[in-house]
């Protein structure tokens, strides 16, 4: 069994290298006529790096949809090559099951799964932000700067951070900070002003000489009360029990954050309170993020079928078919997505629907095959 293993793996390696390396190809020559240009404007920050990072960052963007369209074809088109040969009739001859001469297939569509998930989880956050900064400046940045003028509003209203700039791979050392301490009224209490605060044995410490300034109830400035000092060499902010990386949530696209991130974002965001639709938006894409991977098994579930069914009758059927069950569930992942936005569905049951009714599917199409 395993020269079979191989042989199927090798069969099904080829197909699925070339059109990824085609869809990757595509993607990136559709993405980089801004990054073509930019090389010949003088004024452009393109370098070697800044266009890897640019290139790089894109195609993280688009890997979860890349892949499962990769693993559609390739599928397709190793089955195709199977039945046309009658290879598979061959190996249904010798008594080899249907789940043992898939198994190279569905295994690499699991390997790629995880990968997909590991890229959304870990290194997409990062890189795609990245190149976001680097397009949204004419790639006249090169996206690795410190984040400057930026700020983090306590959900609470307990305080206010206004932040000079801090990097967001560093969030642990900020420069140019200004808090503002405000009391239960919502009116200002004292502002610190520091060139530096770092977060040290999970505190947060101003550093590099630290002045206050206080105030009254009707925002007029007044003595330091109770001999409070105006200026100290560091000073200690009890009340700023936020983590570094709760900054940089704060100040990071959405769109991109891991769910680790969209954790936090939620514990922010229920803080002010959220409205029932709000929350099921929130819930819904932190359990996507989750699922999203798993669209990568599934249409290869239903691409094995597919494919055979082109070998035994027509190409063009098994690619419709094929192309019709794909389609058919991202339109149902997006109908799943209103419904639950709408409150009409949990969002639990949303983001298992599609794959529910796509597996059953599956199922039915490789019970046909028998």
């Amino acid at each position: 069994m395993s020269i079979l293993f191989r042989y199927v793996l090798r069969s099904f390696a080829l197909p699925a290298t070339m059109c990824l390396f085609g869809l990757c190809a595509l993607t990136i020559l559709f993405m980089s006529f801004d990054l073509i240009g930019a090389c010949f404007d003088p004024k452009s920050a393109v370098t070697f790096m800044v266009a890897s990072d640019f290139i790089i960052g894109t195609l993280s963007m688009y890997l979860e949809w890349l892949l499962p369209a990769v693993f559609l074809l390739s599928t397709l088109y190793t089955m195709w090559q199977f039945c046309r040969h009658s290879e598979l009739i061959a190996m249904r001859a010798g008594g080899i099951g249907m789940s043992t001469i898939v198994a190279p297939v569905l295994l690499t569509a699991c390997l790629a799964a995880g990968l997909s998930f590991l890229n959304t989880e870990f290194f997409k956050p990062t890189a795609a932000a990245r190149a976001m900064v680097i397009k949204n400046s004419d790639f006249r940045s090169t996206g690795r700067e410190p984040l400057k003028g930026r700020a983090y509003f306590d959900p609470s209203g307990r305080f206010q951070l206004v932040i000079g700039e801090f990097l967001p791979n560093k969030p642990e050392v900020l420069r140019d900070v200004r808090v503002t301490l405000f009391r239960d009224d919502g009116s200002r209490r004292v502002t610190y002003e520091a060139p530096e605060a770092r977060w040290l044995d999970n505190e947060w410490w101003l550093q590099g000489g630290v002045k206050a300034t206080y105030f009254n109830e009707l925002d007029e400035v007044i003595a330091p009360p109770d001999n409070q000092p105006v200026h100290s060499a560091i000073k200690q902010l009890y009340v700023m029990d936020i983590i570094p990386r709760q900054i940089v949530v704060q100040n990071s696209d959405a769109e991109f954050s891991s769910a680790a991130d969209r954790k936090i974002n939620r514990k922010e965001r229920e803080r002010t309170g959220l409205t029932r639709r709000q929350k099921h938006e929130d819930s819904y894409l932190t359990y996507n993020h989750y699922a999203a991977p798993f669209s990568i098994i599934l249409v290869t579930l239903f691409a094995i079928p597919a494919g055979i069914a082109s070998g035994r009758q027509s190409v063009f059927r098994g690619i419709l078919l094929a192309l019709s069950l794909f389609l058919a569930y991202y339109a149902i992942t997006a109908l799943a997505m209103l419904l639950t936005n709408q409150g009409w569905i949990k969002p639990t049951i949303a983001v298992m629907l599609p794959s529910l009714f796509f597996g059953f599917a599956a199922i039915v199409l490789f019970r046909k095959l028998r």
